[in-house]
């Protein structure tokens, strides 16, 4: 069973950004633990969330898409949590904890943290509107990687351009392809797997 819960936070400006850069750690509570050219947009991507504490995980991608391209993860898909001790995330990639994109295999244990956690969460913006989502509480587990494709789902939402939004550590989304020409920029901040959840009504 799937609780995936979303919630429209505030409206935010993008810079232009092209290339990517994932899943830079920092202090919630102290934002010049971050590089000095991300601050501005990860103060306004924080900028409702209540409780700042703790390590979260800044992503950042921008790229010229051609009609019918995706920039992230096709599929629905929930992120879940990310693990840094058993991730080998360096600064080209490699063959590490791709949040958000492949995924990892996991044993049980990690899977169940990772994945069926009811703690964490992330935020979430765009400059361009190519992503859908889904609320509701839905049958089924995610698989490796967090895949929902095998999930009944229904039609879910598309999220809107220019604006954070807050989701659980099971909230299903799915990057779409762009439906023109556009440079697509995508900003997560992936909260600590210890966040409890907030904004839940």
């Amino acid at each position: 069973m799937l609780f995936s819960y979303s919630k429209k936070l505030n409206r935010i400006g993008f810079p232009a950004f092209e290339g990517k850069v994932s899943m830079l750690p920092f202090d919630l509570a102290d934002l010049t633990t971050l590089p000095k050219q991300y601050r501005t947009l990860a103060e306004q991507m924080l900028e409702r969330l209540p409780h700042k504490i703790g390590t979260a995980y800044f992503t950042l991608h921008g790229k010229f898409l051609k009609k019918t391209d995706t920039l992230r993860r096709g599929a629905p898909h929930i992120d879940g949590n990310y693990l840094p001790e058993v991730a080998s995330w360096g600064s080209g990639g490699g063959n590490g904890w791709k949040v958000g994109e492949n995924g990892v295999t996991l044993g049980s244990k990690e899977h169940a943290e990772a994945y069926q956690n009811e703690n964490g969460g992330m935020l979430i913006a765009s400059n361009y509107s190519c992503c859908k989502a889904w609320n509701g509480i839905f049958s089924g587990d995610a698989k490796e990687g967090g895949d929902c494709s095998h999930i009944h789902l229904g039609l879910g939402r598309m999220l809107e351009d220019n604006t954070v939004y807050y989701g659980n550590s099971q909230f299903i989304h799915e990057s779409l392809p762009a439906d023109r020409d556009v440079h697509r920029v995508l900003c997560r901040i992936t909260l600590p797997k210890d966040h409890k959840p907030e904004f839940m009504e």
